[in-house]
């Protein structure tokens, strides 16, 4: 890794976790709600339950941000 890297990582973590954990895992969760609400509705042409993937992909992306956010941290821990 060299140092412009690590210098945005190292900034990405001065930003603050639940910032990036948010941010990064709303924009997952809605990108995959609405990729899963097309694929169901307009593919599969099935019935869509609305509340219960919010919650689904609200979970997901709170789980995508706290992974990214852990990889981001063994990255600036490497050498």
């Amino acid at each position: 890794m060299d140092k412009t890297q690590k210098a945005k990582l190292k900034e990405i973590v001065d930003g603050g976790k639940w910032n990036y954990v948010l941010s990064k895992g709303s924009m997952y969760g809605l990108g995959m709600f609405l990729l899963f609400w097309f694929f169901t509705k307009f593919i599969l042409e099935e019935e869509f339950y609305v509340g219960l993937n919010i919650v689904i992909w609200g979970i997901a992306g709170l789980v995508f941000g706290l992974w990214t956010w852990s990889n981001i941290n063994k990255k600036l821990k490497e050498k």
